[in-house]
């Protein structure tokens, strides 16, 4: 599976895209439009969905108009579909710069769920914490993490649906997992889990 990596808007958001089955892409948190359009374009890809790990704005500012312009699918996080239609609890002052639109999904998962996209196949492991829905989605050796985990570090708290114990408890959940997997974070750069066992002043 290839994986193109993009830092997208004002808060340099990492999007993802996915190659799928045929020449159908997979976007994973894309905080505009246009760069993933010309992307896509110039791979001769086609959108065929989009998924969200959490409901921050930074993470879905452009969906609306990749839907407007593909027709993709939307795939989330359930628990977080209130703040996919809410500007103050999606924390869109942060981009203000760009106007908020409301984000609707056709598909959401939760905690345990297996799901498929353009051929891919992908886990979802609650992780709440950042925020009540947040996951990350596991897909063969690859953890996409959005906000939950980066490199050395964990997502901020303070937001709406945050919890500080939450996050507690996710992050022994992750810790407890066999193996290793490369992460994918929603900032920064990659990492790996046993790196952020063995690293990450958080575990």
């Amino acid at each position: 599976m290839k994986i193109y990596e993009f830092p997208l808007g004002a808060l340099h958001t990492n999007c993802y895209i996915l190659g799928g089955e045929g020449n159908k892409a997979v976007v994973i948190d894309p905080a505009s439009s246009s760069e993933v359009l010309m992307f896509l374009e110039s791979k001769e890809l086609s959108l065929g969905a989009i998924i969200l790990t959490h409901g921050h704005f930074d993470h879905f500012a452009g969906v609306p108009e990749l839907v407007r312009q593909t027709g993709c699918e939307v795939i989330g996080a359930k628990g977080d579909e209130e703040m996919f239609r809410s500007a103050a609890k999606s924390w869109a002052d942060f981009m203000p710069f760009t106007p908020f639109e409301s984000v609707r999904l056709d598909r959401s998962f939760a905690d345990g769920d297996e799901f498929e996209a353009c051929g891919i196949k992908f886990r979802a492991m609650g992780t709440p914490g950042h925020t009540a829905g947040s996951c990350l989605l596991f897909c063969d050796d690859v953890i996409f993490a959005g906000d939950t985990i980066f490199c050395g570090s964990i997502g901020r708290t303070d937001g709406y649906s945050a919890s500080g114990a939450e996050m507690r408890r996710s992050l022994d959940k992750i810790a407890a997992l066999e193996g290793d997997y490369k992460i994918y974070s929603g900032h920064g750069d990659h990492t790996t889990l046993s790196f952020e066992k063995d690293y990450n002043p958080y575990f």
